[in-house]
């Protein structure tokens, strides 16, 4: 089953933007007023991990993604979100909440997560391939997993 969605999640390189660039073009006052950049209302949780990475290339985010179940997995070029919010729209399926895809969630670096520009709530992970994570219902908050798969195996420059 093909599960990526298209168009295809953005990536480092191109016009893709690491997520601690966004102040760089959008100016600083977007972390503070980022309907004034188009943005609408943005969910409290992304903005405040865009506050916390901007400018530190080091720093973690967490990262949420619905996927079928079984999978427990995020790959390079998944789309992702900041958002548990987000992510768990995403996993409703029908008005059956049984049917709802599950959620995993990972820690990983701010280095690794791209934005296009074009929706606050919407990134692409280039990272390293993230197995072994929890499948957890849409309404399950597990708390911050350590993927499988080590920074230190991503390639230069990342």
């Amino acid at each position: 089953m093909d599960y990526t969605g298209s168009p295809r999640a953005p990536r480092g390189g191109g016009r893709a933007l690491p997520l601690t660039a966004l102040g760089d073009v959008l100016g600083e006052e977007f972390y503070s007023h980022p309907e004034e950049h188009g943005f609408g209302e943005c969910d409290e949780e992304t903005m405040e991990q865009l506050r916390r990475v901007r400018q530190d290339p080091q720093a973690r985010v967490r990262i949420y993604r619905a996927l079928p179940p079984g999978l427990g997995q995020i790959n390079r070029g998944d789309w992702v979100t900041l958002s548990r919010d987000y992510a768990r729209q995403h996993a409703m399926r029908d008005d059956v909440a049984a049917r709802d895809w599950p959620i995993v969630q990972a820690e990983v670096s701010a280095r690794s997560v791209f934005t296009d520009g074009r929706d606050l709530d919407e990134y692409g992970y280039d990272g390293p391939s993230l197995a072994g994570l929890l499948d957890q219902g849409p309404q399950a908050d597990p708390g911050p997993q350590r993927p499988h798969g080590r920074e230190e195996d991503w390639p230069e420059g990342r």
